[in-house]
């Protein structure tokens, strides 16, 4: 009878600790496409406010040039 029940003790102690690394291996794989997405929205950020500026300095170029052309067109 005892015999029977420590089996049954182990049995279950495994589900319970099989349930256990399964869920820990599913967070940890949660955290690190959560920490990958910060990631990327982190060097994007970086990349970001340059490129802006660059496209901005392009725009104002371009509308000055328009300006001009269509002042020396008159």
């Amino acid at each position: 009878m005892y015999d029977t029940a420590y089996k049954l003790a182990l049995i279950l102690a495994a589900a319970v600790i099989a349930f256990c690394i399964a869920y820990i291996i599913e967070e940890g794989k949660a955290l690190k496409a959560e920490y990958n997405e910060w990631s990327t929205r982190k060097h994007r950020a970086q990349y970001r406010i340059p490129a802006y500026k660059q496209m901005n300095k392009r725009w104002t170029q371009h509308v000055n040039r328009e300006t001009l052309w269509t002042e020396v067109n008159k």
